[in-house]
């Protein structure tokens, strides 16, 4: 039993103080948690550095998250575990303290990495941990060059396209576990089936993942629709016409964006100088997609996020919120720490039905009072769709059911997303585990449907 669980103000879950004890005792401290979104990783990284400070086994830590969230990590650690621990915003002297949170995003510049590798550490927790999926990555380089002896990886989405995501991160942890990088890819490429079977049996020494319906501490039901959108035969000539646009990578996203809305495609148009669909544009009547959440908007009176790739569609449905006269908040990367957290607030607190966010706002926040998701177009990676689900999906959601539309603009480039969406969900399965339905209400139909597509 932790000697740390008679000191805190609250009850942890039985499976955060297993997963704890095995981070301590059997994995000496270099572990992979990779839990379902929503279940409390950070609790249980907060377990780990509880107990090393009671016994004594830890003198200093480094906590590096993504920028929006350290002043949460802060927050956490002070509220629930009585750990004062010292947020880096200045210049690199303030990495010097003894328990340090700061963003990895600022860690990894020149000036301060630098600093931070001077240090020797007793434990690093590296939270987002697939932000480290890339060993080409300066986040990468950074944490494989850090002196410590504990390494804490969280993260619920460990890979995200590809096996060798998942081996980038269990090489950070323990190296010696697989051969090096060129020989694990040859042989990948070689034997795929065998080294999926092969990568999850060496999972187990460094890896753990609590799932909802192992443990029973969700009582959440996830509602996922998805909403086929028929495009006006205007909408049709147009996508036509970028689809035959010279460059491949141009045509790919044009065709994103005109699925997004036809603001952000004609944004994109006349930045490029390219003229002569504007016209076409401007005839086009509101999108059908606006249907769709006007609909959504009418059957459910919690509050709802609406996520997007582009921000241009953000302005695009926040001006269609406002000819409806219905409050929303924007959030999205342009804006500043304080800004993120007026802007959090302000949506938790006040009358303010509808959010409208970019994917900054699907990492690692917490909107548990909020109910509904819209995913107004969707990511080529199924693991972003997850993240977003979890920002409602977690403990603490009082609400019985969360409810989850996915829009995908028929016979347009967002269908042949789906079917890659479907593809990597069944790899993430073989090599990860089991996962929560994100695309559809029942798992059942869904290769039935992408074979469809």
């Amino acid at each position: 039993m932790l000697a740390c669980l008679s000191e805190l103000p609250f009850t942890p879950h039985e499976y955060q103080v297993r997963t704890a004890q095995k981070v301590l005792s059997e994995m000496g401290c270099r572990a992979l948690i990779a839990d379902e979104v929503g279940l409390g990783k950070t609790i249980e990284a907060g377990l780990v550095i509880k107990e090393l400070l009671l016994t004594g086994q830890a003198k200093k830590i480094l906590i590096l998250t993504p920028a929006s969230l350290v002043q949460q990590w802060w927050s956490e650690l002070n509220e629930k575990f009585g750990i004062n621990f010292w947020v880096s915003r200045k210049g690199p002297w303030a990495w010097s303290g003894q328990f340090v949170i700061g963003s990895i995003d600022k860690a990894k510049r020149e000036e301060h990495r630098r600093y931070i590798l001077e240090n020797s550490y007793d434990l690093v927790v590296i939270d987002e941990a697939h932000k480290l999926k890339n060993r080409k990555t300066d986040n990468w380089s950074l944490v494989a060059e850090l002196k410590t002896k504990g390494l804490v990886l969280l993260t619920a989405t460990p890979m995200h396209n590809k096996v060798e995501e998942v081996y980038n991160l269990v090489c950070l942890l323990k190296p010696e576990l697989f051969s090096d990088y060129d020989s694990f890819l040859e042989h990948y490429q070689l034997n795929p089936k065998t080294l999926i079977s092969d990568l999850r049996e060496k999972l187990q020494d460094v890896m753990i993942r609590n799932q909802t319906k192992e443990n029973g501490v969700k009582n959440i039901s996830r509602k996922i629709s998805l909403t086929p959108v028929e495009p006006s035969e205007l909408e049709k000539e147009i996508y036509r016409q970028i689809k035959a646009y010279p460059g491949t990578f141009l045509a790919f996203t044009l065709c994103k964006e005109f699925c997004s809305s036809l603001s952000a495609l004609y944004d994109t148009l006349r930045k490029k100088g390219e003229y002569q669909l504007l016209p076409l544009l401007e005839e086009c009547d509101p999108s059908p997609k606006l249907r769709h959440l006007d609909a959504i908007l009418d059957r459910h009176r919690g509050k709802i996020i609406i996520f997007t790739e582009y921000v241009q569609t953000q302005y695009y449905i926040a001006r269609y919120l406002n000819e409806r006269d219905i409050k929303f908040l924007i959030f999205n990367g342009m804006l500043n720490r304080n800004q993120k957290e007026w802007v959090k607030g302000l949506f938790e607190k006040r009358d303010i039905p509808v959010m409208i966010s970019t994917d900054s706002g699907s990492q690692g926040l917490n909107f548990q009072y909020c109910d509904v998701i819209v995913n107004f177009d969707l990511p080529w990676n199924p693991m972003k769709v997850e993240q977003r689900i979890g920002r409602i999906d977690r403990l603490g959601q009082i609400s019985p059911s969360v409810y989850i539309y996915n829009f995908v603009m028929k016979n347009t480039i967002e269908e042949k997303i789906f079917k890659v969406l479907g593809e990597k969900i069944s790899l993430f399965k073989e090599c990860i585990g089991e996962l929560d339905k994100i695309l559809v209400d029942n798992e059942e139909d869904l290769w039935e449907m992408i074979e469809k597509v």
